[in-house]
């Protein structure tokens, strides 16, 4: 199975994984990424966060020894916490997903040929709604990959 991308939030400590999955930054992360040099922004690829993965290889290896998992940490509710986890300012990921926002609504790269434009579109659009709230406040924010 292949990973997929998902947005995550903290504001304080208040901690969100949006359920929505950004399928179409998942299969065209390198060309935006090349598209976000061309534009000077920090690349998407920057902003993922690796926890779920190695949390899961973990666990997976842990079973074949007959290990017991750790219960949920109350504040995630997952099997790891807040501070287990990479977090980016906003701010920082909001001039990413501005930029490439922008060029996109108005131009189709050669970086995305073949992407579902809508799509895609539709899931900047989404990061940037739900982004854009918590940028003021000093929030931070990553991308989880995960199954």
């Amino acid at each position: 199975m292949s990973a997929v991308l998902r947005l995550a939030t903290l504001d304080q400590r208040h901690f969100q994984l949006h359920s929505t999955v950004l399928q179409q930054l998942t299969e065209h992360l390198q060309g935006l990424d090349a598209l976000c040099r061309t534009l000077g922004v920090t690349p998407l690829s920057q902003f993922i966060d690796l926890t779920a993965l190695e949390f899961q290889e973990a666990a997976r290896l842990l079973a074949s020894e007959d290990a017991t998992l750790p219960p949920p940490d109350p504040e995630t509710g997952l099997a790891w916490s807040i501070e287990d986890m990479d977090w980016y300012p906003i701010s920082t990921g909001m001039t990413t997903i501005e930029a490439l926002n922008g060029h996109l609504q108005r131009n189709r790269p050669r970086e995305v040929s073949g992407v579902d434009h809508g799509q895609l579109l539709d899931s900047l659009t989404f990061c940037e709604t739900c982004l854009r709230p918590l940028e003021a406040e000093g929030g931070q924010f990553h991308l989880a990959a995960g199954d």
